[in-house]
Formats: structure tokens, sequence, C-alpha cells
């Protein structure tokens, strides 16, 4: 039986009587949350690449990252808070080293919820929190999670891309519009009046544009269910 526990990553500890020696045997091991394989799974269906960071043993690390489908060399463990923040600074200087001008820039984000997770949650690009962890890393994190519902992180990364696409959909319609109606101007084809029409028209399409990224009732029902079950 101890082996079994062994191998499944939990902590195993013995019990004993004066005289009798060893009684009893009893395992402790962390409880993997319902959404987290479905969480990793779907970050990774988005091209982003993962590794978990923990303090636990290799072992325990390693039974914990396979049942969430990562492989072992994306699992580091044993880490203190010093080893987590080299790791965090490493990926950040890699990033800055490979990126071009002409590739999509790379962000790392760093999730946590305890004390020890603090410094890494400073120096990562994006750092979430969990909002039933430590108050420090809370007060460190760029954003928190009120509750401990992995899902919502899903939301916040695809919300991020989509106001990054739409950002850059606004900015391009705009210079797009402008330089037309400049060149139209310049060539004497059209009045102020027309000019001016034409500016307003482009910032209402562009505020339009950017109010898709408000909620449906739908998405706001399902933001609130999910709160609500947590």
């Amino acid at each position: 039986m101890t082996d079994d526990w062994a191998q499944s990553g939990g902590t195993i500890g013995f019990i004993s009587i004066e005289g009798e020696g060893i009684v009893g045997a009893y395992c402790v091991a962390d409880k993997i949350r319902d959404e987290a394989e479905e969480v990793v799974s779907s970050l990774k269906a988005m091209g982003i690449d993962i590794t978990m960071i923990t303090g636990d043993q290799r072992r325990a690390a390693v039974a914990i990252g396979s049942q969430l489908g990562l492989d072992e060399h994306d699992i580091r463990s044993d880490m203190l808070p010093e080893d987590k923040l080299a790791e965090i600074r490493t990926k950040v200087q890699e990033n800055a080293i490979s990126k071009k001008w002409w590739t999509t820039k790379k962000a790392v984000m760093m999730v946590g919820d305890g004390v020890n997770d603090a410094p890494a949650l400073a120096l990562a690009d994006v750092s979430v929190a969990m909002g039933q962890g430590a108050a420090l890393a809370m007060d460190t994190a760029d954003a928190t999670l009120m509750d401990s519902d992995l899902k919502k992180l899903l939301y916040i990364v695809r919300m991020g891309k989509k106001v990054s696409r739409t950002i850059i959909e606004n900015i391009a319609f705009s210079l797009i519009t402008k330089v037309i109606v400049m060149g139209f101007t310049v060539a004497g084809r059209v009045s102020l009046w027309l000019a001016i029409a034409s500016d307003v028209g482009a910032m209402l399409i562009v505020t339009m544009n950017g109010m898709k990224l408000l909620p449906s009732s739908r998405e706001a029902k399902n933001i609130t269910r999910l709160s609500e079950a947590s």
C-alpha cells in the first residue's frame, strides 16, 4: 500500500506505539482541482507553454504534473522562493533575447497563491494571484482571482488576446481612414465639413468596435454562475 502511495506522489507518515513499533501509516497528498486538467489542456491548445513550478519533492511533483498532462521536462520541483524567482527571470530574459520586431511578443505569466510565490509574481510580465491565497501574493500580483476557479484563467487569457486584437484593428482602421481622407483633401476633393464628418464617423466606428469587448448577457451569467459555484 505504501508503495502505491509513494507512486502517487503522496507524503507518507507512520504511527508507532512505544513497545509495539509501527502500528499504522498515513498518506497526505495534494488534491487536484476538478477543472485543472481541462484548463491546462485549453491553454496548451492556445499555443501557450506551461511550466509547473513547485516546492514539492520531485516524485510528488511529477505525479501531479502527469495527471495534468504535463511532460516531465516541464516540471520544476524542490524550488525555493529564490529558485522560482530565478526561473521566471530566465524565461523573461529568454523572451527579451528572442524577440524580433516581426514576431509576436511573448509574455511570461505567473500564477501563484503562496508567500513563496510573491518574488516570482513581482518579476513576471503578468502575474495572477488566487483569491484564497496569501495576502502578500495578492498585493504583489497584477490581477487576483476572487476565488480558486481556474477556468477564470482561460477568461483572462482570451480577453487579453481579444483586447490586443481590437486595439490593433482600431489603430489600423483609424490610420487608413485618415490617410485616405488626407489624400482626397490634398487633391481638393473633400470639403472641410466632409473631412470632419469622416473623422467623427471613424471615431464612432472605433468606439463601437471596442464595445464588443463588453461581455454579453450570456457571458455575464456564466461568470456569475462560476463565482457562485466556487
